[in-house]
């Protein structure tokens, strides 16, 4: 995630990075966030319930999340749909892909 967090810094996004699922939580709701970029694989608390409980906080819910993930399977997609990703991005990543995958949700959460 490195990587991806010189890139996004780099293009000017500010990222506020978490290394577990709770600390993810906390900092979205303490701030305002406008877009999440969810590992699945994480500590504590997986992608799919992170991204469950933000979905159903009424103050959150309206935050689109992207899903990034080396889970290849449909049922893993289908869980992540089910729990409100917005969209899914598979490791290794393409950069453009992601930049412009961004783009797209900010600029709709902006036109909401």
């Amino acid at each position: 995630m490195a990587l991806l967090e010189a890139v996004l810094v780099s293009r000017g996004y500010e990222v506020i990075p978490a290394g577990n699922g709770p600390k993810a939580l906390d900092l979205i709701r303490a701030d305002n966030i406008d877009l999440v970029l969810l590992d699945i694989m994480m500590p504590g608390m997986d992608g799919f319930e992170v991204c469950r409980r933000i979905k159903e906080d009424e103050r959150l819910r309206d935050i689109p999340i992207i899903m990034l993930t080396a889970l290849q399977s449909k049922e893993d997609r289908i869980h992540g749909i089910e729990s409100g990703a917005d969209d899914f991005i598979s490791k290794p990543f393409d950069q453009g892909e992601v930049l412009a995958r961004i783009r797209m949700l900010l600029k709709m959460r902006e036109t909401n």
